[in-house]
């Protein structure tokens, strides 16, 4: 009797210890992580930070003034209704015309920015050298999975991360399907990100989490404020979160 007693208590400590060591067992494909983020352009401007610009360091992070002995010229190229317009600085501070032309630019069309300059080194002979980028303004509505974010996150549950057992992802084992968002809400140009270094290693997982994709239903397109609706690319993640190769996507995390 006594020996029973002390198999209980023994028992009922460490359950006590470990009180979610049953269900993480049978709980395994909820284990495995999983995102879909949107993928930010290598230059990235919001309408809220075009508003606020004053210099280019302000519309494009790569850009460095310590690049720069002098300038030559800084054109800005805009689209407004249909015509292209140039507006000219003489140095990285935005001129009052080119922060107005940026703001009032078409939806939806590119801003490219040109600078012409002497490059900071210490060579005889310094030539002028040119820096360019192009950029288009973010729409301020993101495309959308109808129903919102909740209901894409049961779809894929349902249709492919239950189907995968925990354990085909090891380490930083880490798969990313790439797709677009059309001007029409359809899913276009859907591959695996990546594939010849980082998949889950596993032809038929690969297969299933693609199949997935592009057989979403239709979403709701991203669209600036005037309506003019917009491609937008975005990738689902599927297992270690914490992989290098997260650094390569540019993405934008789900809130």
């Amino acid at each position: 009797m006594k020996n029973r007693q002390n198999k209980l208590i023994i028992l009922l400590s460490i359950i006590l210890a470990f009180p979610n060591l049953g269900a993480a067992q049978g709980n395994s494909a909820a284990q495995l992580r999983f995102e879909v983020s949107k993928i930010n352009p290598y230059v990235f401007v919001t309408k809220a930070a075009l508003k606020e610009a004053n210099s280019l360091t302000d519309l494009n992070r790569h850009y460095k003034p310590s690049w720069i002995k002098e300038f030559i010229s800084v054109d800005i190229l805009t689209t407004y209704q249909g015509e292209m317009l140039k507006s000219v600085s003489k140095n990285d501070i935005l001129s009052q015309e080119q922060k107005d032309r940026m703001n009032r630019a078409d939806a939806g069309t590119n801003i490219s920015v040109k600078v012409k300059y002497i490059p900071e080194n210490t060579l005889t002979q310094n030539d002028p050298k040119e820096f360019d980028f192009t950029f288009t303004v973010d729409p301020e509505n993101k495309a959308e999975y109808p129903g919102g974010q909740q209901q894409l996150i049961k779809y894929l549950q349902e249709k492919a991360i239950d189907k995968i057992p925990a354990s085909s992802f090891t380490n930083y084992d880490l798969v990313t399907v790439k797709f677009t968002i059309s001007e029409e809400g359809a899913i276009i140009n859907a591959h695996i990100f990546g594939s010849e270094y980082q998949t889950s290693k596993d032809e038929k997982i690969d297969k299933l989490l693609l199949e997935t994709i592009q057989n979403m239903p239709y979403w709701k397109p991203a669209a600036y404020a005037d309506g003019t609706k917009v491609k937008q690319e975005f990738v689902l993640t599927v297992g270690n979160m914490e992989s290098c190769v997260i650094n390569l996507l540019n993405i934008q995390r789900a809130e």
